[in-house]
């Protein structure tokens, strides 16, 4: 944490812990950490409360090396939650970027993207689960891939030995296909699945090709065929496996375009053996849950705007948004592990609860309604079962 210059009644991780929980509360900017003062039982959790202007301040005060150790602490609490999740998975790790618009004019870092919208970037990874393990703001005009071999070392180096005991695999659209992400996974020990570019496959589809039927009920549906070639990666010096998939044309011939079949390919370092083309397109569609992860990140802790001027100040603010969405994550996992919950769900069920604040004998008791007995004291004990200590489920009938 930065240190202060001045000493206050808050120190650093009093802010730090006053604005996660703030996130945790449905705090949507700096503003609203005014109204969240005010807020006896969220006064009485954190204890000393700054303004909206300290907070602020507080977070201009983030340097570079905060910002890459906040980013190596959240690798390290994604992997513990995933590992807490006692998922017998694979670690599969999906690595993206998305726009965040913006209406002002002296944001550090503003520019048009490829959509022609002004504002910022960033770049997340999340896993299949949903645990945010990276995230980083970036200027508006990054490219997709831009620092993405340095987050794979990154992400590599701090991830816990245990969520790490069978290879990651690290799935990512076109915009991710080049050969310095290729050889980003083969020196940290990652193995990939990659959309490929047109003009990457299209040479590899003047080969000899042998097609057959896809197998698998949607595959069949779309009446899809599949076939296999190679790829030389220069960079790398290896051959990487490719898988094709193509489907009847249907509507509109683009120029120059195969009359018959519209085309997608898949570059993997798994074999045939390890995986079979049908079901690595099915794999590799499943990454569009990482667009449902983004949508949750930006509408339930509102990331659609930044609040600050300096770029890293934004940095540090989406970082602490991140824990927050990360512990929001881990709680909805432990109250439905088939079917996660959303932030703004598990507020409704956890955080915004009327009660009595009522302090009495040195001690602060929080008296809910009888109706909310049952659901926190089972989500308490799931919570504390699952982390296997720290929290302590309250005994006796509520008043």
């Amino acid at each position: 944490m930065p240190r202060q210059r001045i000493a206050s009644g808050a120190s650093g991780v009093d802010k730090f812990r006053a604005l996660l929980l703030g996130f945790s509360s449905g705090a949507e900017c700096l503003e609203d950490m005014d109204r969240l003062r005010s807020d006896p039982m969220f006064r009485e959790v954190n204890g000393t409360l700054v303004g909206s202007t300290s907070y602020g301040d507080y977070l201009r005060k983030f340097s570079g090396f905060h910002l890459q150790r906040l980013n190596q602490e959240l690798c390290r609490l994604a992997g513990e939650f995933h590992i807490r999740s006692r998922s017998a998975e694979r670690l599969i790790l999906d690595i993206d970027s998305t726009g965040h618009e913006q209406h002002g004019e002296k944001m550090e870092g503003l520019a048009y993207n490829y959509k022609k919208e002004w504002g910022l970037d960033s770049i997340e990874v999340f896993d299949q689960k949903g645990f945010l393990y990276y995230m980083n703001v970036r200027e508006g005009n990054a490219f997709t891939a831009d620092d993405a071999p340095f987050v794979i070392s990154e992400v590599s180096r701090h991830l816990p030995r245990h969520a790490a005991r069978q290879q990651p695999l690290l799935r990512a659209y076109s915009g991710y296909c080049n050969n310095a992400v290729f050889k980003a996974c083969e020196e940290n020990g990652f193995g990939f699945l990659v959309a490929m570019r047109e003009n990457l496959y299209s040479p590899l589809l003047r080969r000899r090709i042998k097609w057959r039927k896809a197998k698998g009920a949607e595959l069949e549906k779309e009446e899809a065929e599949v076939g296999e070639s190679l790829y030389y990666s220069k960079m790398c010096e290896k051959v990487f496996r490719v898988i094709f998939i193509r489907r009847p044309r249907t509507g509109e011939r683009e120029i120059f375009a195969d009359w018959h079949w519209t085309y997608q390919a898949y570059v993997t370092t798994e074999s045939s053996s390890e995986l079979s083309a049908e079901d690595a397109v099915e794999l590799y569609r499943q990454r569009g849950n990482a667009e449902n992860f983004i949508r949750e990140l930006k509408n339930g802790f509102d990331l659609h705007h930044f609040p600050c001027q300096k770029l890293k100040a934004n940095r540090a603010y989406g970082l602490i948004a991140a824990f927050a969405y990360n512990f929001m994550g881990f709680v909805g996992l432990v109250m439905s592990p088939t079917k996660p919950m959303f932030s703004k769900r598990i507020r409704f069920a956890l955080v915004n609860l009327a009660c009595q604040v009522v302090r009495r004998a040195r001690r602060t008791v929080f008296i809910f309604p009888r109706r909310y007995e049952k659901e926190v004291k089972r989500c308490l004990m799931n919570i504390r079962l699952t982390l296997g200590y720290g929290l302590q489920v309250p005994r006796g009938k509520p008043p």
